[in-house]
């Protein structure tokens, strides 16, 4: 009796680990079909390309054989008048955007950063105005305003000068510690 539930207890451990098996198989040949059609799918999608540059070149041949230069240059000059205005787009947007970097600069740098592209501008003016203008203070020390001129402590004529300036040290409230 004993023999036949290590027997069944030992049947079912084994065929657990068969049925993951067969399903990580089954998902690796799914993926591996995949994969294939995938490439094939690049493969016709490049030979296309090909095709269609290799039928380009075919018309054009085929029209300066004929000499029909006419078409040849219409083409050319869609191409170009297409071209020319994505370049004007471009001039237009480097300018304002050249002209609103350099408006956050001193007039006496602007002439030097002109000459820099734009990419370089963008990156000096962004450097620039990120700089912290003022280190932050040491937390536990009260600020205190310095006096104008040195304190001769010895001398009374000094004293009577910076008294103002000593006096208003002293009744600044010390920050609190937390």
């Amino acid at each position: 009796m004993s023999e036949e539930k290590t027997t069944a207890v030992e049947e079912t451990v084994s065929e657990a680990p068969a049925t993951e098996t067969n399903q990580d198989s089954s998902n690796d040949g799914l993926i591996a079909e995949s994969k294939k059609y995938r490439k094939r799918a690049q493969d016709a999608e490049a030979r296309l390309m090909e095709y269609q540059k290799k039928f380009q070149q075919a018309e054009e041949d085929k029209l300066k054989k004929k000499e029909e230069f006419k078409t040849l240059y219409e083409q050319a000059s869609s191409k170009l008048d297409g071209l020319s205005a994505n370049a004007e787009k471009w001039t237009k947007y480097e300018e304002t955007k050249r002209a609103s970097l350099l408006e956050n600069h001193p007039e006496d740098e602007r002439e030097s950063l002109s000459k820099l592209d734009l990419e370089t501008l963008e990156y000096v003016t962004s450097k620039i105005n990120n700089i912290k203008p003022n280190a932050p203070e040491v937390v536990g020390t009260a600020k205190r305003n310095a006096p104008t001129k040195p304190v001769d402590w010895s001398d009374k004529g000094s004293l009577k000068q910076n008294w103002g300036n000593i006096i208003d040290q002293y009744k600044q409230k010390p920050k609190k510690r937390a």
